[in-house]
């Protein structure tokens, strides 16, 4: 019969904080290593944690079902986003003449349509209003009341609800890029999934063109002339089974996952095969169907090899 003993380890917010029920995981582990199978049956007492399904909820631990799924091989490019030269006015005075009032400065948000200036003119000196074109935010303005209005822009408005991101492709990328391939658009912790509009010649003399993807912006979390990566779908691979990466785990040199069963996580070694950073491709240790801990894995790596730790002195 197989022995259990019970911990209960002190454990932070973003971790455990009950009672776990452990298996014989480090030696049953050394065992798999050996040999490992499909059958279910056979990984049950092999490094197993018990954690009751409230527990597991407030550690964040979330499972994903085993899937086919698609293998998308990508490459590499540069580029910096650029506001939409559609999306940018510049307001001047139609007539010469001075300016009485202005209703926006830096920073305001105004819609189309909402009066911003005021100005007389020199030559009827009747006075006229200057409204917005457009929806957006002021980013100039050149003037103040009492001063004179001639050819200057007054004020500038911009709407960066969506922005562009020019990305370079060099001639050794060029016949692999098209228009309408998909791109996933990253910097540090911001990431976006978008396509390529169009493709456009470099005028600037340098080996290159230009891939240009919009990127939704509505909720401001792109600014002008951010340098980004963009990851280039060129090829998409059916596979009959696909892991999430996040899942992935290390433990004795071996790469594995945690299957769900009920309150119980069993330890599956696996044989992958292609990855695309993402996902990856299982050759062997896992079925279609199979619940496997996709965030804050980790927590139970942690725990079995804490139990392993112990079971060693």
């Amino acid at each position: 019969m197989t022995q259990h003993r019970f911990i209960t380890p002190l454990l932070t917010l973003f971790t455990l904080s009950a009672l776990i029920h452990f298996g014989a995981a480090n030696s049953a582990f050394a065992e798999s290593g050996e040999e490992h199978g499909d059958e279910h049956n056979e990984h049950a007492d092999e490094g197993r944690v018990e954690i009751a399904a409230e527990i597991a909820s407030k550690a964040g631990i979330k499972s994903g079902t085993a899937r086919s799924g698609l293998i998308k091989q990508a490459i590499t490019v540069y580029g910096k986003t650029v506001v939409d030269p559609s999306k940018v006015s510049h307001i001047r005075a139609r007539f010469p003449g001075t300016i009485t009032k202005i209703r926006a400065d830096i920073g305001d948000r105004v819609k189309a349509g909402e009066v911003l200036a005021e100005i007389e003119s020199s030559e009827s000196l009747k006075r006229y209003t200057l409204t917005s074109p457009l929806t957006g935010v002021i980013t100039t303005r050149n003037g103040n009341p009492g001063e004179l209005a001639q050819e200057q822009a007054l004020l500038t408005v911009a709407n960066y609800d969506r922005i562009w991101v020019e990305f370079r492709i060099f001639p050794s990328q060029a016949q692999q890029i098209s228009v309408g391939q998909s791109v996933t658009a990253s910097s540090n912790l911001l990431q976006s999934e978008s396509v390529i509009k169009h493709l456009l010649p470099n005028n600037t003399g340098q080996p290159f063109m230009l891939a240009r993807v919009p990127l939704d912006n509505t909720n401001g979390q792109w600014t002008p002339g951010l340098l980004l990566e963009g990851k280039v779908v060129i090829k998409q691979i059916q596979v009959p089974l696909v892991v999430d990466n996040r899942a992935l785990q290390s433990i004795q040199g071996r790469v594995v996952v945690f299957v769900q069963v009920g309150n119980s996580y069993e330890i599956r070694p696996l044989e992958l095969g292609l990855s695309d950073g993402k996902f990856t491709e299982v050759i062997e240790g896992l079925h279609v169907d199979d619940q496997y801990v996709v965030e804050n894995s980790y927590l139970i790596k942690a725990d079995l090899e804490k139990s392993g730790a112990s079971h060693d002195h």
